[in-house]
């Protein structure tokens, strides 16, 4: 079939949003636009707190405000929600849902100045980091002076960030700046780091462009690259091949080629060129003997090439591999057969008795 759904076997990178709740109706909006088109599809996991001082702040803190100084008794509980997310949480997801072993934490004000503290906390928890409009002024910009210190130390960091401000000026402004210039003195080999300012957007409205910028961002590469006048895949075969390795190899996780490789073999029959139609259809087989889908396609090659035969056993084929793996697809690979047989009786039935 020119088009697989996404099976049993398939697996997702996890993103973990700290004030979850309606927020994440909005990032799951966006994920589902850009997984269409620019990104994987994602798991999102939306974490409640009942107390945002208490779990996003990284130190005991009181805060000087226009009308004197505020007291926040509960501040400076980040590594305990830290030990939860790490210990937990993350455990519990990935047990229960189909993960990959990639995971980007996401978090508004208080929540993007946590984020970017599980940067220097916890290194290994998060291979990504997405901060809108955070709160670096928290206790005298005591993150970014962690973050300065973190990054002195590390001649290698394979992680991503982004970070981004509103209309916000005062204390929000000169941290936001003082990070910039942080990251920008001292970018430790792999670690990729874009900012961006919306002076159009209030502070409670900045998480949308953030969120679409750094997912952007983050994956990066993502799509296959196509020639712009014949559409298909650069480099043909090959190249979609050498671009899905070097996916997995950056990422850390196997990403499929297999609906690429699909593709391509349609869009080559589609254009008659059914030597390397069958090309790419005998390859996905090769590379992914388990999936009923590629055995299907590879039946359209051969009903291309004029060889019934070999089409219908490779239909059989699928149905039989879909019925294994409780394929959502299996009506249709049944119904593909039965339009095999029924051509091919009519076939013979046409051509007659042999004398």
């Amino acid at each position: 079939m020119p088009a697989a759904s996404r099976g049993k076997k398939d697996s997702y990178p996890v993103l973990y949003m700290t004030d979850g709740g309606s927020n994440v109706n909005e990032i799951g909006s966006t994920i589902d636009f850009l997984a269409d088109h620019s990104i994987p599809p994602l798991i999102v996991v939306g974490i409640a707190n009942t107390d945002r001082v208490r779990d996003l702040t990284p130190t005991r803190a009181d805060v000087k405000e226009s009308g004197g100084v505020t007291s926040y008794p509960t501040s400076g509980g980040a590594d305990k929600f830290l030990d939860f997310i790490g210990t937990e949480l993350t455990p519990e997801i990935e047990k229960r849902y189909p993960t990959d072993p990639y995971r980007i934490i996401t978090g508004h004000s208080l929540g993007g100045l946590f984020a970017i503290h599980t940067l220097v906390a916890r290194p290994n928890l998060f291979n990504a980091c997405i901060a809108s409009s955070p709160s670096l002024w928290w206790d005298g910009d005591y993150t970014v002076h962690e973050v300065q210190k973190f990054l002195a130390t590390r001649p290698e960091f394979n992680r991503t960030l982004f970070f981004s401000l509103g209309d916000e000026g005062g204390d929000m402004n000169e941290a936001f700046e003082q990070l910039q210039k942080t990251v920008s003195d001292h970018r430790p080999k792999g670690f990729v780091v874009q900012s961006a300012r919306y002076p159009e957007e209030p502070h409670s409205e900045t998480e949308l462009l953030t969120h679409y910028a750094a997912l952007r961002l983050i994956f990066s590469g993502w799509p296959m690259p196509t020639d712009p006048k014949t559409h298909l895949p650069i480099g043909g075969l090959a190249g979609v091949e050498k671009h899905y390795r070097d996916l997995s190899q950056r990422f850390g996780f196997k990403v499929s080629a297999e609906q690429a490789i699909n593709s391509l073999g349609y869009s080559l029959l589609g254009s008659k060129k059914i030597d390397e139609a069958m090309a790419a259809f005998e390859r996905n087989v090769e590379l992914y003997p388990d999936s009923a889908n590629a055995y299907d396609s590879l039946a359209d090659g051969f009903s291309a090439e004029g060889k019934p035969g070999q089409a219908m056993q490779n239909v059989q084929k699928a149905v039989a591999v879909a019925t294994q793996a409780g394929d959502p697809l299996l009506p249709a690979f049944k119904r593909h057969l039965e339009s095999l047989e029924a051509a091919n009786k009519a076939a013979t039935s046409k051509a007659g008795p042999k004398q």
